[in-house]
């Protein structure tokens, strides 16, 4: 993806959880992504080399974390194979 097409979310949220405004707390989004996140009060799980986006009980009850980002589509890639 273009970077220009990306912005930057404060994993644990800036103004909500008083997260801290630094790289490690941070995770780069599209547009649509980031807003839907804001909106519908997705939560997102770092792991050693992916992200996770875990929905909120309204859009899953049992909350279970879903891959995201470039990871999602390699995995994808390679099961493929």
């Amino acid at each position: 993806q273009n970077i220009g097409y990306v912005e930057a979310h404060h994993i644990d949220w800036w103004e909500r959880d008083a997260g801290p405004t630094d790289l490690s707390n941070g995770v780069l989004l599209c547009s649509f992504c980031h807003h839907m996140i804001h909106r519908d009060g997705w939560q997102i799980r770092p792991g050693p080399t992916e992200i996770w986006f875990v929905p909120p009980p309204h859009i899953d009850p049992a909350q279970v974390p879903r891959l995201g980002g470039r990871a999602q589509f390699e995995l994808r890639d390679v099961r493929a194979a």
